[in-house]
């Protein structure tokens, strides 16, 4: 859905398909779209998309990155939740990243030496798996960041990376996709409606034929949208669960 088509089906709700002789300058709709879409992209999570993003070495020799260690991320990154170097692969045949101490790497890898040379006890495999897991874990370590959604600024703390990284995003989905979500646009009609209350309270006037407007019941019409619509994406959201044992 373009642009103009989002705001003419917003008008025609405004006016009940112009039986009504106002509606929302147009402006002001497209203000409303923009801060609206901001809320949806902070509270909504249909409005955002897991992406990666590649960070070269070559970033890291920039200015920016050397006077503030920042990397400026594209204006659709609204998260960043985690960065890896790549080829952080951890194994028997490859060293560990991160050390030189050829000592470590025999303590961690001494009891998995039968990995896959005939071990039958599959307990015993999946321990080993573990084991190499965590160990990878504690020898590659882990990238300090942050990200500013609003400088669009990825900060890297610690030690400078070697290697190329990976961001693991959250990136805002196309503002013409948004539009065609019909929560998104019933806030939009909402936010509409309030500001439509305002503008008419504005102006002590009548319809032709003495009919009065009822500035009141538009905004409450619109707040209560409002109110219903956040409640919705509240109760929406994904939640966290885990799975215990009911046996004695």
């Amino acid at each position: 859905m373009t642009n103009d088509e989002f705001i003419a089906n917003v008008q025609q709700e405004l006016s009940v398909a112009c039986a009504l002789p106002f509606t929302v300058p147009i402006p002001e709709i497209n203000r409303i779209i923009k801060y609206s879409a901001d809320w949806f992209y902070k509270k909504y999570e249909d409005a955002v998309e897991e992406r990666y993003y590649f960070i070269t070495t070559a970033l890291f020799k920039q200015t920016q990155f050397k006077t503030d260690r920042t990397v400026t991320m594209p204006d659709c990154v609204f998260s960043v939740w985690q960065l890896k170097k790549l080829k952080e692969d951890f194994g028997r045949a490859m060293s560990f990243d991160g050390t030189a101490d050829f000592g470590i790497e025999r303590l961690f890898l001494s009891d998995s030496v039968s990995l896959g040379q005939g071990t039958e006890n599959l307990m015993y495999y999946t321990l080993n798996m573990y084991w190499m897991d965590v160990a990878s874990h504690i020898i590659n370590h882990t990238i300090s960041f942050n990200y500013n959604r609003n400088s669009h600024r990825l900060f890297i703390g610690g030690a400078t990376p070697e290697r190329d990284c990976v961001a693991m995003c959250y990136a805002k989905i196309p503002l013409e996709h948004l539009m065609n979500d019909e929560i998104f646009y019933r806030y939009v009609v909402a936010k509409c409606k309030v500001q439509l209350s305002r503008i008419l309270g504005t102006f002590d006037f009548n319809l032709p034929g003495g009919i009065k407007i009822n500035y009141d019941l538009i905004r409450d019409e619109g707040k209560e949208e409002i109110e219903k619509i956040e409640t919705e994406v509240k109760e929406d959201e994904g939640m966290d669960f885990f799975f215990t044992s009911g046996g004695s």
